[in-house]
């Protein structure tokens, strides 16, 4: 650190003795000469590698420079890009010295709108002579005084005192750990992000330019609006886009727009169609160019809105990742008719049951970069990699979406060409731009994208946004300069054969509707007829999350499909299962696949048939499970990157994600190598992984000789009545033989006897301590004399033996009839449970009562036959009646064990704030010690140990409850004492010393 600080003073005095001659107004002195001479070292001395001495390609760079503008005046993109991993952390703009910055509003506004428009939280603005750091998330605004949103700012003199200061923000390694995010944790009150912004405001053009299209020709169908719609937007951003690159001139649409003329607005779009070739601007294709017309007022209204000072966004820096993240969401939302004659905005149908979520940018890097650095490893193996084998890759996105896949599988494809060229010495398609840093020509871009990139999506409106995101992206770091000469036309490529519309899962072919209402909700693909390869060298994508129950109530017909022609289609499967089976049977031989797809595929029941088939062909090559990180801000989606190998992976890879900010900073760490036959014999369980040796060693010894918990121990989901509102009393009073309570304003007096106490309150399930009923539950049910089981009392026996009750459930009956009844009761007992499970637990004593969604710490026991519910992943689940000579007891001792509760979160579902549930399918799994305890005196001696000191310690739980003053510490050390005893005989049976104490638990 003192040396860093010598250099600085150095770097300073030097400053300060020219000091006039850079900031006199009437100085030579540039922005360029300032960056090479006192910027670019300042931030070198903050940890930043400027020069990309280490030649990393573009994407790798942790600062990427802008010099593709010839001056200063022309700049539409920030100077310095400083990033970690590829993530964007923050823009410099860089000045004269000349230029006051502390005063200069231009100059706020500029950097602020862009770091504003990439959604950074801070954007700094310097010219040496002063360091100022403005809050990125606060909307600018052009007439704000250049105060607005400073964080900070520093003179130059004061550089070196204020130097802890500048590293702990700016600094590489402090922004690599996250110092920016915990010192600027939140912005200004009200504020929202430029993307949220930018939706609302392309969503208000949505409506007023739909309205004004229909009041005027009202024979226009919906579809057409919004095709219109969207086109007018579309053409809006791109050409604001090229104007801010320097592509085209400055403020071209604007002046066309305010002549309010027609003709020249065509002229315009003819002229940039036989420029650019993109479809946008298609006049013969185009009703809006001769049939239709926009009113010229609105026309203009909008066109102002992307223009300082009614736009905050910096249309440089708007690029189409950015575009994706928008159209993400633009996607969820259609235009619709009112009865009253307007147009609105409503979610599309087929996003209803659908959480809508833009996929955060690293994990679409990073698989993709996965993706692509395992196919580029195979071809070298079989030889040099050369720009025609990476020109002959095909490439395809299973739900391309708004294309953020593929736009990083094009960057990654011309990251690869540049590479390979510089090592060929051949510079005829490479162009310097700065340092080490190259750019590829734009012919060979261009080739890449119409011969290699695909896609496919059921939402037209999402095919038209990938095209138009995929041509932005090829133009992105073009100038007029580097484009083909102004006598070239036509000079980007058409892709309405490359992104195609239609559901990539359903066939045409056997799909049983050919027309009607089916046919046009399903959209299916008719994979002979389209212009997509036969099979593809790699798959990418984040296919749709949507559970069974949503699909079925959305499109019966085409769940019925994917039962019929998917293996992974079974039990309560999820959308994206069918989705990655049929990316597998498009992919050549020697393909590779990556997908953001949910985690719980690993472990849950449904994903049995799933796991076979990725097992069976040792296809996963590497897993980056997220666990229960919220990613997608405010949704529960919890993810793993999936990369699978057709040829067969012959390494697997796993790594397990506790802290997101881990991954921002070490994206490539592939994670823990497993042995090459560790899902073969998995198979088609649930996958159990370790993280490293620790993990591994600690699950191989709960495995060994050990025997599934489902063998010793009955496990019981509890009740489930489908109307809980109903049935469940959970204010009451007793009043001898009757139960008096309170239901929506009407009083009720049931019979006490047709009650059972019940589980209300799961915060009343404690590890180790006795359960209490907090309510009680309507439970019209009774054993069979002849069976012994729980058949639902007749209605004439209701009446006879429960009138108050009957009359109390007769009162529900419409409610109670609305329910699904599975299976369906006799007639006239309408007052049936919606499922008949678990009835006879409610009777059943001892038993262990676990919240199904727990850290490990609900284990409790149950002495009185308490009634509990189960459904999904809340409520509770028992155990009973152990087996082969365990006692209840020895298994509540074992459940709250630090290795059986890693072992359940590893099997079971991670939720956020680090819960994890573990249903009956869970605890099914959970390795219990076998012991031989009826036959040898050993393991029975073993065992009964930790009985005794299970019911020591459930002696003591009890004792403290009442327990007070001076008798709590001793009753505190017992328990205490006795939870090292039962960890410690529990550490012998499975031979660990340490290693249980030295594991991180999921979610910790």
């Amino acid at each position: 650190m003192n040396k860093i600080k010598t250099e600085l003073e150095k770097l300073v005095n030097r400053f300060k003795a020219d000091e006039f001659k850079y900031t006199s107004s009437s100085s030579s002195y540039q922005e360029t000469e300032v960056r090479v001479e006192f910027i670019d070292p300042l931030f070198s001395l903050l940890g930043w590698q400027m020069d990309n001495s280490v030649g990393l390609p573009s994407a790798q760079r942790d600062v990427l420079r802008e010099e593709s503008h010839q001056t200063e005046s022309t700049t539409k993109k920030p100077d310095y890009t400083f990033r970690i991993a590829t993530v964007r952390k923050f823009f410099v703009e860089a000045k004269r010295p000349s230029v006051d910055i502390c005063i200069n509003k231009d100059s706020a506004f500029q950097v602020r709108s862009y770091g504003y428009t990439a959604g950074h939280r801070i954007a700094v603005l310097t010219n040496f002579r002063t360091l100022s750091i403005y809050d990125a998330q606060l909307e600018p605004k052009a007439n704000d005084k250049a105060d607005v949103g400073l964080l900070m700012t520093i003179n130059y003199d004061s550089f070196i005192s204020r130097f802890d200061d500048i590293i702990e923000v700016l600094g590489r390694d402090e922004v690599a750990a996250g110092a920016i995010e915990a010192k600027f944790k939140s912005t200004a009150t009200g504020s929202i992000p430029a993307n949220a912004s930018f939706l609302n405001r392309i969503n208000n053009w949505r409506v007023r330019i739909a309205q004004d299209l229909f009041s005027r020709y009202p024979n226009l169908t919906i579809e057409e609006l919004t095709d219109f719609t969207q086109k007018i937007i579309n053409r809006i951003i791109f050409i604001r886009m090229c104007e801010d690159r320097g592509i085209e001139g400055e403020y071209v649409l604007r002046n066309v727009a305010n002549t309010k003329n027609i003709v020249e607005l065509r002229t315009l779009f003819k002229r940039l169609d036989d420029r650019y070739n993109t479809g946008l601007f298609d006049v013969t294709k185009d009703r809006l160019q001769d049939t239709y017309e926009i009113d010229a007022d609105i026309f203009i209204g909008i066109v102002d809105e992307v223009y300082t000072p009614n736009s905050p966004y910096s249309f440089g820096v708007l690029d189409a990742d950015f575009l994706g993240q928008v159209y993400e969401l633009f996607l969820g939302q259609q235009l619709a008719f009112r009865a009253n004659g307007t147009v609105a905005l409503e979610a599309k149908p087929a996003y209803v049951h659908r959480e809508i979520v833009t996929t955060p940018q690293p994990l679409v890097d990073e698989v993709v970069r996965r993706v692509f650095h395992s196919k580029f490893t195979e071809i070298k193996l079989q030889g040099p990699l050369t720009m025609d084998s990476i020109k002959s890759l095909h490439v395809f996105d299973v739900a391309v979406g708004s294309s953020r896949f593929l736009l990083q599988a094009f960057d990654e494809m011309i990251e690869a060409v540049i590479r390979v060229l510089q090592a060929q010495g051949n510079n005829s398609l490479i162009y310097r731009v700065t340092d080490n840093n190259y750019k590829l020509a734009f012919t060979v871009k261009r080739d890449i994208l119409s011969n290699c990139l695909f896609g496919c999506d059921i939402d037209y409106n999402a095919v038209e946004i990938a095209r138009f995101s995929l041509m932005v992206r090829l133009l992105e770091d073009e100038t007029k300069d580097t484009l083909p000469s102004a006598a070239q036309t036509k000079i980007l490529p058409d892709l309405d054969n490359n992104i195609i519309h239609g559901n990539t899962v359903v066939n045409a072919l056997n799909f049983q509707h050919t027309s009607g209402g089916v046919f046009d909700k399903t959209q299916p693909l008719n994979w002979t007829l389209t212009t997509l390869p036969i099979d593809f060298d790699i798959v990418v994508g984040n296919p749709p999350y949507v559970k069974t129950e949503e699909m079925l109530s959305e499109n019966a017909d085409e769940v019925a499909y994917y039962k019929k022609n998917y293996a992974s289609a079974r039990r309560q499967f999820d959308k994206y299962f069918v989705f990655i089976e049929l990316a597998i049977s498009k992919m050549k031989t020697e393909a590779w696949l990556g997908m953001v797809v949910p985690n719980k595929w690993i472990t849950i029941e449904s994903g049995e048939k799933l796991r076979g088939i990725l097992s069976k062909h040792d296809l996963v090559s590497q897993i980056v499970d997220f666990g229960n990180e919220k990613l997608f801000e405010g949704k529960s989606a919890y993810v793993c990157l999936l990369i699978l190998s057709k040829n067969g992976a012959t390494d697997l890879h796993y790594r397990h994600v506790n802290d997101y900010q881990d991954f921002l900073t070490n994206p490539q760490d592939i994670g823990f190598n497993l042995s090459a036959t560790f899902l073969k014999n998995s198979g088609s369980a649930s996958w159990v992984f370790p993280t490293d040796k620790n993990e591994a060693l600690v699950l191989n010894k709960l495995m060994l000789k050990s025997v599934p918990l489902s063998k010793l121990i009955n496990v019981k989901n509890g009740i489930q009545t489908s109307a809980n509102d109903v049935y469940l009393i959970d204010q009451y009073t007793v009043n001898g033989n009757y139960i008096n309570f309170t239901k929506n304003g009407v009083n009720w007096s049931i019979e006490s006897s047709i009650t059972r106490p019940y589980i209300n309150d799961s915060t009343r399930v404690v590890s180790y301590q006795s359960i209490n009923a907090d309510a009680l539950m309507i439970f019209p049910y009774e054993l069979s004399t002849s069976t012994g089981k729980p058949v639902a009392i007749e209605p004439k026996d209701m009446m006879l033996r429960f009138p108050n009750a009957m009359a109390y459930l007769n009162s529900n009956k419409a409610r109670l009839l609305k329910r699904s009844v599975s299976p369906s009761p006799k007639a006239g007992v309408f007052y049936a449970y919606g499922r008949h499970q678990a009835l006879e637990a409610v009777f059943l004593s001892p038993k262990i009562i676990y919240s199904v969604n727990q850290k490990g710490d609900k284990y409790g026991l149950d002495t009185f036959g308490v009634a509990y519910a189960s459904g999904g992943t809340a409520g509770e689940v028992a155990l009973t009646s152990p087996k082969n000579g365990y006692a209840l007891e020895f298994f509540l001792g074992l459940l709250n064990q630090r290795a059986i509760e890693f072992f359940a979160r590893k099997r079971g579902s991670p939720f956020g704030g680090g819960w994890y549930a573990r249903g009956s399918a869970v605890v099914n799994d959970i390795p219990v010690p076998f012991l031989d305890i009826r036959g040898n005196v050993k393991d029975k001696a073993i065992h009964d140990a930790i009985v005794n000191d299970v019911k020591a310690l459930l002696a003591v739980n009890q004792q403290i409850k009442t327990a007070s003053g001076r008798s709590l510490q001793p009753l505190a050390n017992s328990q205490k004492a006795l939870l090292n005893s039962i960890e410690s005989k529990f550490n012998v049976i499975w031979g660990f010393n340490n290693q249980v104490k030295n594991l991180v638990l999921p979610g910790e």
